[in-house]
């Protein structure tokens, strides 16, 4: 069997409701529901905890934590398929309001700036789970992380302005063109991008 966990819904913020996924696969690859997986939340510091998870769909349980510190919380769900367990990890980290830049701070980053507080708190949310994908759990928030997220947030609302398809043109003719991936922001986030492998 294998076991599979992420976070689904939940903002980095102390006293957040965190809901996570838990998907369990038996040896074809297939979801199922022969093994209810254990769950552990190990904090920062204290007692690890054990919450009850439910199951939602074929293979699929969910389970939800609200942290109560800040810090690194590591998480695993495991099953013990076949007497040899099947085990799958995952970290979070828990910010205070102070770590996480808000509506305000956008609107100061980008100061011209026609977008409602509703668009900007979800650009915000929506880049802030973006960047937490690609980089460590521990780099949540130093002065640099901090300032490629509010880059992610207004490269966010600047492509809400473009239509889908804009030719690139030359430099004295044709749409405007905004990269892909922005320089700055990788160049930001180097030092902390999670590793791929295989």
């Amino acid at each position: 069997m294998a076991v599979a966990i992420a976070r689904v819904a939940g903002r980095s913020l102390v006293g957040d409701l965190w809901q996570y996924r838990v998907v369990v696969t038996d040896l074809d690859g297939d979801r199922t529901d022969a093994e209810v997986p254990t769950v552990t939340v190990t904090p920062p510091t204290g007692s690890a905890a054990t919450p009850t998870v439910s199951n939602v769909d074929s293979g699929e349980f969910r389970f939800t934590y609200a942290p109560a510190e800040t810090g690194r919380f590591v998480i695993t769900a495991a099953t013990a398929s076949y007497g040899t367990g099947a085990t799958s990890g995952w970290a979070d980290a828990a910010l205070t309001d102070s770590g996480l830049p808000t509506v305000a701070d956008v609107e100061a980053y980008i100061e011209d700036l026609a977008w409602s507080s509703d668009v900007i708190q979800g650009a915000l949310d929506a880049e802030a789970a973006a960047q937490r994908a690609r980089i460590r759990a521990s780099a949540l928030f130093t002065a640099d992380v901090r300032e490629a997220l509010l880059r992610r947030v207004q490269r966010n609302l600047a492509m809400r302005r473009l239509p889908l398809a804009t030719p690139e043109g030359d430099a004295g003719a044709g749409g405007t063109f905004i990269p892909r991936l922005d320089p700055e922001v990788r160049r930001l986030e180097a030092p902390y991008r999670r590793l791929v492998v295989g």
